[in-house]
This record gives structure tokens, sequence and C-alpha cells, in this order.
């Protein structure tokens, strides 16, 4: 890890949409899947700008540019974290765990008591690293697949 990593935290707004979909098919498509996962993807899990306006999505911005994103909804309940996504050329290099960070700390600060969330198997040692819990496999909606679902418990700080 360089100690070049830093990054600003900004709310997203429905004007960075483009960007933001653009990033996170970068990121998904930086594990190998082909042109026709890709697409199905980007049709029926990328974020929109309704996501953005309901939503609490923030942008890490390292250098004037933004380079990765989360985003959580509430289920009942229940939070959900939708998208944890980095550009791939800046995976790697710490902004995930800052950006975990990040996530973690706006939860506590909103009272939010934990998070549940599906990811590529690619990023399961992440989050497991991040002191997340695969408690079981979800079906990916996408292909059909066995991917993995985590929780995690935030805590007071």
């Amino acid at each position: 890890m360089g100690n070049d990593n830093k990054a600003t935290f900004l709310q997203a707004t429905q004007q960075e949409e483009d960007f933001l979909r653009r990033l996170a098919y970068g990121s998904e498509a930086s594990w190998g899947y082909d042109k026709k996962f890709m697409d199905k993807f980007d049709q029926e899990f990328n974020i929109d700008a309704a996501f953005i306006k309901k939503n609490p999505v923030y942008m890490a911005v390292s250098h004037k540019k933004i380079i990765a994103f989360w985003g959580l909804k509430q289920e009942g309940e229940c939070w959900v974290l939708e998208y944890f996504y980095i550009d791939a050329g800046y995976m790697g290099k710490g902004y995930g765990k800052r950006m975990w960070s990040h996530l973690i700390e706006w939860c506590r600060g909103h009272g939010i008591p934990g998070i549940h969330f599906v990811t590529s198997p690619q990023a399961a040692g992440f989050y497991e690293k991040m002191g997340a819990i695969q408690d079981k496999e979800a079906v990916s909606v996408i292909d059909g697949r066995a991917i993995p679902h985590f929780l995690y418990s935030i805590g007071p700080g």
C-alpha cells in the first residue's frame, strides 16, 4: 500500500449517475466477466439517479477524480450495502479500507447497527479482512450462480 491513498468523501448527486455507472461497470468487469454478463449487470444492477436521490451514496475523490463509491438502502429494519466499487486502477492501494471506514463511521453516526450485502466471490476476501462474516450464499440475479452473502455488525465506536 502506498502512502498516497488519501481521499475526500462527498455525497453523490444525481449529476454523477453516468460517471458512477461507468466506474461500477469497469470495477466489476475487472474480475474478467464477459460482455453478456456485464451488459446484464449494467441493466439489472447498476446505480441510477433515482437510487442516488433516495439513498445515501458517497464518493471517494482523490486528486480531483472520483475513484470509488458506496451506496446503502434501507429494506424494512435492515440496511443493505448495495454498492461498493473502486476504480480498477486504484484497487490494492488502501482506498477500499478507507472507504469501508467511511461507510462504517457514517452508519455509526446514523444509528445503523449492521449491514448485509452480497458480493462477487473475488471480493469476499476483502470483506472478510474488514470483519464481515459470510453467513450464507445467495443466488446472483445476473446469472444464477451462488454468490457470498455477508453480515457486518457495526456496534459502538
